[in-house]
């Protein structure tokens, strides 16, 4: 798995929030795979995962990165692998490198993104 590092939310996690995450880093990486961490199960669209039941997803910019990272091969990109965490009430990125450009706008959209949810009125009546 990747090293690097966590960054936490305070969010209700459910598939709304991973939802959410999704489309954030799918803005950054339009050709974004994915896998179920638990099983294993690959998907290559959104609407393939079974967002209710994911507690952990890998997300690799695109196929390359996903060969290199099912192969550990010890050249696999930086930057090219984000685990999503949904725990109860916070979901977790992992990231290479918090600091780069990429992974500021995704980390930056997906706080925001959060963020809102929680304070929202609509999303605290549910």
């Amino acid at each position: 798995m990747i090293g690097g590092t966590d960054r936490v939310f305070d969010a209700v996690g459910d598939s709304a929030s991973l939802e959410a995450c999704v489309r954030i880093i799918r803005k950054k990486w339009p050709q974004a795979r994915f896998e179920n961490a638990e099983p294993g199960e690959k998907y290559s669209i959104l609407n393939e995962i079974p967002c209710g039941s994911v507690r952990e997803l890998l997300v690799n910019s695109d196929a390359t990165a996903e060969e290199s990272w099912d192969h550990d091969r010890p050249d696999s990109p930086q930057n090219s692998l984000i685990s999503i965490l949904v725990r109860t009430n916070e979901v977790t990125i992992i990231v290479d490198d918090t600091e780069s450009p990429d992974m500021r706008f995704i980390l930056d959209g997906i706080e925001h993104l959060l963020e809102y949810s929680t304070h929202s009125p609509i999303a605290r009546a549910a």
